[in-house]
């Protein structure tokens, strides 16, 4: 069974680690996986550039050809390539030289496969990814440059776009099931479900949001439907929807008379009890409906820290 690695760009660290299995295991639920630092390896039958081209935090995925303690002991099972490139990944606490590493490692791999060494155009790329338990070669011929939703319409303090891809994974959704925001404002998780494949409906009492979440939308040629009405209109649609994932605004982005704790309240009350929930709300506010729930704290500034809780 493949085993294929993952390098986090280092931001929510344990949100993003189990980002990529949650991915995994949607198409996999067998997967196996272990995590040091900014390091996923994960065991499955998913491709990694499957679940790369999903995560929001993955800077570098390709596959695990082994390990080695000396560069003489490197070894790779792969059809020759055209040209190839060597690149040094040190997530130790220890300095390395990755350049002499490189070096050392490109007229090896040179000699075995007959290659040419081609930094800037490699049609594969070996990684020497070195931990402070293990020293890893992988390989990719993948760059990764996911396609990103444009967005036409903002607003402030609005969730940022990896918060909320990484939500839209946690929620366990496959391609063509269908997701619902009910406070959908800008429309940034509609934006970010669609964009890989899940339906999504939006909605929001807002009439001003609605229109800029249509706008965004349709922008991007998605046909999301968003509607007007308060979030209790999830009450008729529930038995069309797979998972609800949401931003639960606050203070002036309410637009409430309602306290925060109880709006969140009124709204958990209302969904089905085995519908999945992902959720993120301000930190401070005691929720015990939601204690068992895997929960992440995502600080924004010395005044506001949030809280993704997955149920």
């Amino acid at each position: 069974m493949p085993h294929n690695f993952f390098v986090l760009s280092g931001e929510h660290l344990e949100l993003a680690q189990d980002e990529v299995v949650s991915i995994s295991k949607i198409y996999d639920q067998y997967t196996e996986h272990e995590s040091e630092s900014r390091l996923v390896i994960t065991k499955s039958t998913v491709p990694f550039e499957k679940i790369a081209g999903r995560a929001a935090f993955v800077r570098i995925a390709g596959n695990i050809s082994g390990t080695f303690d000396d560069i003489s002991e490197i070894e790779l099972h792969v059809p020759r390539p055209d040209a190839f490139a060597c690149r040094t990944i040190n997530l130790s606490s220890k300095k390395i030289d990755g350049v002499t590493l490189e070096r050392e490692v490109g007229p090896i791999l040179k000699k075995s496969w007959g290659a040419r060494v081609s930094l800037s155009s490699p049609s594969l790329t070996i990684y020497l990814i070195l931990t402070d338990t293990k020293r890893y070669v992988g390989y990719s011929d993948m760059i990764l440059e996911p396609k990103r939703p444009e967005k036409i319409f903002k607003y402030p303090h609005e969730l940022e776009w990896k918060l909320a891809r990484c939500m839209v994974n946690l929620s366990g959704l496959r391609e063509g099931k269908t997701l619902c925001d009910p406070f959908c404002g800008t429309g940034t998780i509609l934006l970010e479900a669609e964009s890989i494949g899940i339906r999504s409906i939006g909605i929001d009492f807002d009439e001003k949001m609605c229109y800029i979440s249509e706008k965004n939308l349709s922008q991007n040629g998605y046909e999301s439907r968003v509607i007007n009405s308060t979030f209790d209109y999830i009450q008729k649609i529930k038995d069309d929807v797979d998972a609800v994932v949401t931003d639960v605004p606050y203070g002036s982005a309410s637009r409430s008379s309602v306290a925060p704790k109880k709006l969140i309240q009124d709204f958990i009350s209302i969904l089905p009890k085995k519908m999945k929930l992902v959720m993120v709300y301000k930190k401070g506010i005691d929720l015990d409906y939601l204690d068992k729930a895997k929960k992440y704290e995502v600080y924004r500034h010395k005044s506001l820290t949030r809280v993704i809780a997955v149920r």
